[in-house]
């Protein structure tokens, strides 16, 4: 077996009971670093397991090139599951793989989800991969597919999908559970992270990479003035950048020092959802989005939201139910973000807001029942 990749058995329909259409879940990447593996672990813990037979089709990691052992691996797995449904999530070339073995496997319905595309990408030593993936990989991915869904209205209309209207089944927005009491925890993380009772705690969970805004949050926490107490900056996540974006943070908050503006570094964590109910405010400079489920995890938590107007944000957070500021405007960030570091009825009101959003338009219920629906009407199709 591939090294990269790893499958998970069938589950079995009951002797005597009706047949369960087969559905295969295909996802790639590392616990926690990515949102279209999220939603499939969602997806596979939840109630329409009760409705499908799910089969597990991951990679652990991406591929440079073409993947010959991997493609191999899949067809044959899809050969021997014989699935009604491929759920192909993302495109770049993780989802080309995905698609490429349902082809070869001829299997009859497959669905692509997209999530994001390389053409937001803006890494520099990628531009020969970067112009493959765009022009060859992510069209092909696309045009094999025999239904395409996004994850946001914002993504739905890019110009990359026109051509794809008459396979398009709709939104389907990512979902995360809302917690009942988002704040109980609350204490308990605090004390572990070592935070005072009177500290102001700022989060953001977001990929190491320069193209999530973290140069536009250095500036801004140099344009902060100081706040009552200590203003504390928690950033999970990790990524390609690591090292410059702990600088740049870093370097940010030198002159305040430690004792006014504090910047933890906390890598990848498995406890985002303690982390945030630990946390007083989310922010979210992204330079591009598609839905981040990092941003409807900290709503749910009832956070108060200051995220760049871009891609999936701006439909998330209409009506109020956080603070837009332009993509790359340090200065916009910062005021944005004052009035809501020195007022906690502010923070208290936009979070209430926050959590009243996710939990009508977000939650994980939202999620599976507009997947339900989606898969239910491909299947009814005769491929």
């Amino acid at each position: 077996m591939d090294p990269t990749s790893a499958v998970a058995g069938l589950d079995r329909t009951p002797p005597g009971a009706e047949a369960r259409p087969v559905v295969v879940q295909h996802s790639a990447g590392s616990p926690g670093a990515n949102g279209p593996l999220t939603a499939v672990e969602r997806v596979l813990a939840s109630r329409l397991g009760d409705e499908y037979d799910f089969v597990r089709m991951h990679q652990e990691r991406g591929n440079g090139a073409l993947n010959m052992p991997l493609l191999r691996e899949w067809v044959a797995l899809l050969r021997r599951v014989r699935p009604d449904l491929v759920h192909v999530r993302g495109l770049q070339n993780e989802g080309f793989h995905g698609v490429l073995a349902a082809r070869l496997a001829r299997c009859p319905r497959i669905l692509v989800t997209v999530h994001g595309t390389v053409r937001d990408l803006r890494h520099p030593g990628w531009p020969l991969r970067r112009g493959l993936l765009a022009h060859a990989a992510e069209p092909f991915t696309l045009r094999a597919a025999t239904h395409v869904a996004t994850v946001c209205e914002y993504a739905a209309e890019r110009d990359f999908l026109r051509g794809h209207r008459d396979r398009f089944v709709g939104v389907i927005p990512n979902g995360v559970p809302v917690p009942a009491d988002p704040a109980l925890p609350r204490e308990r993380v605090r004390a572990d992270l070592g935070l005072r009772p009177e500290d102001v705690v700022m989060i953001t969970v977001a990929r190491l990479s320069w193209e999530k805004g973290y140069r536009v949050l250095a500036d801004a926490l140099r344009q902060l003035p100081v706040v009552p107490g200590r203003l504390v900056l928690l950033v999970a996540g990790d990524g390609p950048d690591r090292p410059g974006v702990a600088a740049a943070l870093r370097d940010a908050a030198g002159p305040f020092g430690p004792d006014v503006l504090n910047v933890r570094m906390l890598g990848s964590r498995a406890d985002v959802p303690d982390l945030l109910a630990a946390a007083d405010l989310f922010v979210f400079p992204t330079l591009h989005e598609n839905l981040s489920n990092a941003l409807l995890e900290a709503m749910a938590h009832g956070l108060p939201v200051v995220a760049s107007a871009v891609g999936g944000n701006v439909e998330v957070l209409r009506d109020g139910a956080g603070v837009l500021v332009p993509a790359g405007d340090s200065r916009a960030l910062a005021d944005a973000l004052v009035p809501l570091l020195n007022e906690p009825a502010a923070r208290g009101d936009l979070g209430a807001r926050a959590r009243r959003r996710v939990r009508d338009r977000y939650s994980l219920d939202a999620m599976l029942g507009t997947l339900d629906a989606v898969y239910r009407r491909i299947l009814a199709v005769r491929p």
